[in-house]
């Protein structure tokens, strides 16, 4: 399955559990496309805000499903393309970590 959302903006409590019961059934087949503004690599490198970010990158890594985004206006760019680029699915991304990719 596929899912798309969009403007998270850091915000991941959409993928609770309890809002999206749906994932106790997926897989890390399963994508959830984020259009834009995902957020989730916002903070400076080394500050005291990138403990919570790396909470809510590990949690996204942990769910069933592969968190896929687009990257928007909202994003640390010079972190983002820090991470290793990789081949998936026929294109270039960014890997954040085992579950969640830029493309």
């Amino acid at each position: 399955m596929i899912y798309v959302t969009g403007d998270c903006h850091g915000e991941f409590h959409r993928f609770s559990t309890k809002l999206f019961p749906e994932q106790h059934t997926m897989s890390k087949d399963d994508i959830i496309i984020i259009c834009g503004d995902f957020g989730g690599i916002w903070c400076e490198e080394g500050s005291s805000e990138q403990k919570e970010e790396n909470y809510w990158l590990d949690w996204l890594n942990d769910k069933n499903f592969t968190t896929v985004f687009v990257d928007g206006n909202h994003e640390n760019f010079e972190r983002l393309y820090s991470y290793p680029e990789i081949e998936w699915n026929g294109g270039r991304v960014h890997q954040v970590g085992t579950g969640v990719t830029n493309g």
